[in-house]
């Protein structure tokens, strides 16, 4: 016969036999009218842990995506309009800082080269007439006037040379051409451009992103009920559909302070760095946060209570007796109960087989 047949068959022992064999010293020792009390040998086989008094933790898992830090995101716009000629960079390429995106053709830069040429010859033109006028209002042939508007005329020459020198200097020394470079080294996230289109600067956005991909973010979204137990600092550990053997650990960055309007959750942000470039925007990750608090409570494993009747029971083992004794449950999680009322530390509560045992005690 098996040590659970032996259990059930003490308990199926007759009222006057048991009160026959305990002295009324046992009987005082029985800590609750719901105690039975049992043999040495049958209390030593059952499995107990201590009730331990311990810090609540909550966990909250979530769902969110991959995004690129927009602190390391640079669009690159175009600063005339042409033609595209050349497009060798294709999404998703590393690119280094200062590396061709794209070469233009655009009237606009020819017609700017045309203006700096015509602004160096007027230049020119203002240093021999500024020369002439000093020599005549040396000799007295040219008044003080002549002479300020000559050399307020080489100054507006000089100031429009300048000028243009800048301008054509952005688009690089070919006459009619127009480089389009990478502001910044990085991953090539976003190309609105193909080899052949014709643009003006005015009608479209940017036509290349290019990110930093050494750290990224990921949002998520909390519910209302959730947001309590998400906080700036709180570390996180995310898991990707791609890398499932694989977490990676980060904090919650920021947590927004307003709601979405349509979905009625708040967003929160984690940061993640990302040397070997693995997370890539747009992977939809999972979010596991824990957070303990200062508040401690008497902790058990959540397997050793039982439901039944509408509420939560623990078997107490004291002395040579098994209690069933309520308890209420403030929060669960991990395998772990925190217990608000019901258990003491230090305490022992049968941790196997507890719903069995319940039954043989109770039914």
């Amino acid at each position: 016969m098996n040590r659970l047949f032996h259990f059930s068959s003490l308990l199926l022992l007759p009222t006057s036999l048991c009160l026959s064999s305990c002295t009324e010293e046992a009987t005082e020792q029985l800590p609750h009218p719901d105690s039975r009390l049992l043999p040495a040998a049958t209390v030593a086989a059952l499995q107990t842990d201590s009730v331990q008094l311990a810090p609540i933790q909550t966990e909250l898992r979530l769902e969110g995506r991959i995004t690129p830090n927009a602190d390391r995101l640079t669009p690159v716009y175009t600063l005339a309009g042409g033609v595209v000629e050349q497009a060798p960079v294709a999404l998703g390429d590393v690119v280094t800082a200062g590396q061709p995106l794209a070469v233009l053709r655009s009237a606009q830069i020819v017609g700017l080269a045309q203006q700096r040429t015509e602004a160096t010859v007027n230049l020119g033109t203002a240093r021999v007439q500024l020369e002439a006028i000093s020599e005549m209002h040396a000799d007295g042939m040219a008044s003080d006037q002549d002479l300020s508007m000559a050399r307020a005329a080489l100054q507006k020459a000089q100031a429009e040379v300048t000028r243009l020198r800048k301008q054509t200097d952005v688009y690089g020394t070919a006459p009619d051409h127009y480089t389009l470079r990478a502001p910044q080294a990085g991953t090539v996230i976003e190309k609105h451009l193909t080899e052949g289109q014709q643009f003006d600067p005015g009608q479209v956005g940017s036509l290349f992103t290019v990110a930093n991909l050494d750290e990224v973010w990921v949002l998520a979204d909390v519910f209302q009920s959730d947001i309590e137990k998400v906080q700036a600092g709180l570390p996180v550990e995310v898991h990707t559909l791609s890398y499932p053997d694989r977490q990676f650990a980060g904090r919650v960055d920021k947590v927004f302070n307003v709601l979405d309007p349509e979905r009625k959750t708040l967003q929160v942000r984690v940061r993640l760095a990302n040397p070997d470039h693995l997370l890539k925007p747009g992977m939809f990750a999972r979010i596991h946060l824990t957070q303990t608090s200062t508040t401690q409570l008497p902790a058990v494993p959540s397997a050793s209570l039982v439901f039944a009747n509408g509420r939560r029971y623990a078997l107490v083992v004291k002395n040579n007796a098994v209690e069933t004794r309520p308890v209420a449950v403030q929060h669960a999680g991990q395998g772990v109960s925190y217990v608000s009322s019901g258990l003491a530390p230090g305490e022992q509560v049968v941790t196997r087989n507890a719903l069995l045992y319940y039954k043989e005690l109770n039914d």
